[in-house]
């Protein structure tokens, strides 16, 4: 287990604290998934029985309510929100409706250049990502039960949105709060509380966030400095050093994979997947991408270009050998298909952009979502997701952004038609629908929103067109 190293400056208001339990994904999915390690046992037995009963809705959204006190509401308390709104009418006091309309204010010049007709999913992401970070050091995945930490794989898509919208000062800010709750060896904690900080059970730490925060570090570089002038790297080189480290070293300097663990199913592995090896190689080409926006970082960081740009071309080939060679499935050379593949074409290594790392053919992708598709509509995190029928918006909303980032519009269209479609009753994005339509376990989720603005703008705003 890691521990943060400072305590956030954020609080959460009285009322609103977090409590530890294990998520439902986990419940559903971790015995199955070690059933190579462990055998078929009373934990697989209890999840099979779980899984055969209806997923509750735990929220159809969060909303701040009586005192400026924010909930998770169910359909019948939600019924007198205001439409595009998260702040109760008469009860919340006024700074809720303040914030949430000087956020909205913020971002409408980035609204303005969505065509009419996605606008409307558009401000539902933006007040989903609203609600969930407004006076937090970062957004947290969810409002209900165990959503209410900070993911640091959830931060890092949720803090490349804000920038895509022309918050980039909020987006620093959230990975500035990355950067003081990592620990000195470079881990981060799978995910911690907003208030102290710290990793609130044992699970592992996941070594996916170190790719993506490097990733999101960045892209909203790249966006910051085309849109304001500003790069906002001088304040990061604790992170991008104890990350940049962890990241090489563990892969021995490119010529291995990541080491086994947990990635986005947040379940044992008994092998690599792609979950950590994907977001390892958007790692490795972020660091280039650093390296050419400021050539001096790695000297002042203690390390050398040159052991950089090898240790990138390493990783390449290593990835390229196994995964790349074996059809990028799950596991290095078996597993089926897993939607963790999108990680690659969602963070821009494209055939066009790619720079020499290894870049997802769009064909393979769009099968990946064709064998992965749940009867709903959208499709489940991979071929080895066995219990359940519903579809993940995590999952599904990902694709769609690899789909817009590959140059296949027409299908990042039809899951941004699904997605809004398949929003509660109160407008916003949940992290399940059930295999008959319906919304399920919990709204809204960061993850889901931040990749719904980054697809929209991938498709219409473009103000990454910049990034790398």
């Amino acid at each position: 287990m890691t521990t943060a190293v400072r305590t956030p400056r954020g609080t959460l208001p009285r009322g609103e604290r977090a409590t530890a339990r294990p998520s439902r994904r986990a419940m559903l999915t971790g015995a199955v998934a070690g059933i190579g390690a462990i055998g078929l046992g009373s934990a697989i037995t209890a999840a099979l029985a779980e899984a055969a009963q209806p997923d509750p809705v735990r929220s159809v959204t969060a909303a701040y309510t009586r005192s400026g006190l924010r909930e998770a509401l169910n359909a019948e308390s939600a019924q007198i929100l205001p439409a595009q709104s998260r702040v109760m009418p008469t009860r919340a006091g006024p700074g809720p409706a303040r914030r949430q309309q000087e956020f909205l204010d913020g971002c409408e010049p980035w609204l303005g250049s969505l065509p009419a007709d996605r606008r409307e999913l558009a401000v539902s992401a933006l007040l989903d990502l609203w609600v969930l970070s407004d006076e937090l050091p970062a957004p947290v995945a969810g409002w209900a039960g165990a959503w209410r930490y900070v993911w640091p794989r959830d931060t890092a898509f949720c803090a490349v949105a804000l920038a895509r919208v022309g918050l980039s000062d909020l987006a620093w800010s959230h990975l500035h709060y990355l950067q003081s709750v990592q620990a000195p060896d470079g881990s981060f904690a799978a995910r911690v509380d907003p208030v102290s900080g710290l990793a609130p059970d044992d699970r592992e730490s996941q070594f996916d966030s170190l790719g993506l925060v490097l990733w999101a570090v960045s892209e909203v570089h790249a966006v910051s400095t085309v849109t304001t002038g500003r790069s906002g790297l001088g304040g990061f080189d604790d992170l991008l050093r104890r990350t940049s480290s962890r990241l090489i070293d563990l892969t021995a300097r490119g010529r291995r994979l990541p080491p086994v663990g947990p990635d986005y199913w947040e379940v044992g592995e008994s092998q690599v997947t792609l979950g950590l090896a994907g977001p390892t190689l958007v790692g490795m080409n972020s660091l280039t991408a650093l390296t050419k926006a400021d050539p001096g970082l790695w000297s002042r960081l203690g390390g050398g270009e040159a052991d950089v740009w090898r240790a990138v071309e390493d990783y390449r080939a290593t990835f390229a050998r196994t995964f790349g060679a074996n059809g990028m499935q799950r596991y290095p050379t078996s597993g089926g298909s897993d939607s963790a593949i999108a990680y690659l074409p969602a963070a821009g290594l494209v055939p066009d952009t790619a720079d020499g790392i290894y870049a997802l053919d769009p064909e393979l992708l769009a099968g990946v979502w064709d064998r992965l598709e749940q009867p709903a509509g959208g499709i489940k995190p991979g071929h080895g997701w066995i219990i359940d029928r519903s579809s993940w918006t995590p999952s599904t909303s990902l694709m769609g952004l690899g789909f817009a980032r590959l140059g296949l519009s027409d299908r990042a269209e039809s899951v941004l038609d699904w997605l809004t479609e398949h929003r509660t009753s109160a407008g916003s994005l949940p992290e399940k629908i059930s295999a008959d339509g319906n919304p399920v376990s919990v709204a809204p989720l960061s993850w889901t929103a931040a990749n719904v603005i980054i697809t929209l703008d991938e498709l219409y705003g473009h103000r990454g067109g910049a990034a790398p």
